[in-house]
């Protein structure tokens, strides 16, 4: 059960869910021990994957990076619920639902608030079937059609005005012509057009990185040139 102090938020999909699932939705170890539990990975914390009523959910939980992380991993101030970055994650995740853009849906979020603090998590339904772009230019080149999706895929997003804050090939997700976008923590909708330069040259980087650590990265200007031939066919 949720602490009195806990902020927490259902999509109507999952608002009817039993007690003894609230009980454990936030909860690696609770989830563990009645094994639903079904991957781990791990980067700047564990994400964890498990079944929910059969639906397979992503927990993750709000970390801190930079220089910041070294005085607290997890502890973001608190300045009012509008303000907090889980919060405002999900309510950009719904609004982009709405618009029918490809991300991942809502489960549910919690906030637990402590003195001036607060730390957050938040469930996601798991998009099945998929692969990060950065894993599979590890085992294989993309087709053209593959990278002229993934240029498709961004405009749309910009099409929307919606500004990734971090996007880069591990979250670009793709299966049999379909694209996802994932991960919008600092996401938000934004005016004008300049920014949008900024975000496809960050994806660009991200390549970059990746291919200079492994020689047997797929990644060629050819590829480039695909991604910004389907980026420049606006499908509005």
């Amino acid at each position: 059960m949720a602490d009195s102090s806990d902020i927490v938020f259902y999509h109507s999909k999952y608002a009817n869910l039993d007690e003894s699932l609230k009980d454990i939705l936030f909860d690696p170890e609770k989830l563990k021990q009645a094994g639903l539990i079904t991957k781990e990975l791990k980067g700047r914390g564990t994400t964890y994957f498990y079944k929910l009523q059969d639906n397979p959910v992503v927990l993750r939980h709000y970390w801190r990076g930079g220089y910041i992380q070294n005085f607290s991993k997890d502890a973001y101030v608190w300045t009012g619920l509008a303000q907090t970055r889980s919060y405002r994650e999900w309510k950009l995740l719904e609004s982009m639902e709405e618009l029918g853009l490809p991300v991942p849906r809502t489960v549910a979020l919690r906030i637990q608030r402590s003195g001036l603090c607060y730390r957050s998590d938040i469930v996601t339904e798991e998009i099945e079937g998929v692969e990060s772009l950065g894993h599979l230019l590890t085992q294989r080149p993309a087709s053209e059609k593959e990278w002229q999706l993934i240029g498709q895929t961004i405009r749309r997003f910009h099409d929307e005005q919606v500004h990734h804050a971090d996007l880069n090939a591990n979250n670009l997700l793709l299966k049999e012509g379909e694209c996802y976008l994932i991960d919008f923590d600092r996401g938000r909708i934004r005016r004008g057009e300049g920014w949008k330069e900024s975000v496809i040259a960050r994806l660009r980087r991200s390549l970059d990185k990746l291919s200079a650590q492994n020689q047997a990265f797929n990644f060629s200007e050819d590829n480039w040139s695909q991604l910004l031939l389907g980026y420049n066919q606006s499908l509005r």
